[in-house]
């Protein structure tokens, strides 16, 4: 396998892997890159997300809804916004996101 890089430069198997896995501060885990995998449920739909997963990584990376107007509870309890990068969610949580809206 090769990977061709701007002007013509041509990157081998080798040269990609060893950036992953011998980078100049050491090889990374592997565990890094194959981590588990745990369901949690969200407004009623499944989803499958690595086992370390925080609130903010879920909201945004996960769901791709941002952050601004919305509320977030884990099991029936309210998660405040300053604690969500610093939330674990566990397998088998059930989450429940509401959006304000405006209107009369």
């Amino acid at each position: 396998m090769q990977l061709v890089l701007p002007k013509g430069k041509v990157m081998t198997t080798y040269a990609i892997l060893s950036c992953f896995f011998f980078p100049p501060y050491g090889a990374i885990p592997k565990s890094y890159f194959f981590r588990n995998r745990m369901e949690i449920t969200v407004n009623q739909q499944n989803y499958q997300v690595t086992d370390v997963c925080t609130m903010q990584h879920l909201i945004t990376d996960v769901l791709n809804t941002p952050s601004n107007g919305i509320a977030v509870a884990v099991n029936q309890s309210i998660i405040s916004k300053t604690a969500w990068e610093n939330h674990l969610l566990h397998p088998g949580d059930q989450v429940i996101i509401i959006k304000a809206t405006q209107g009369g």
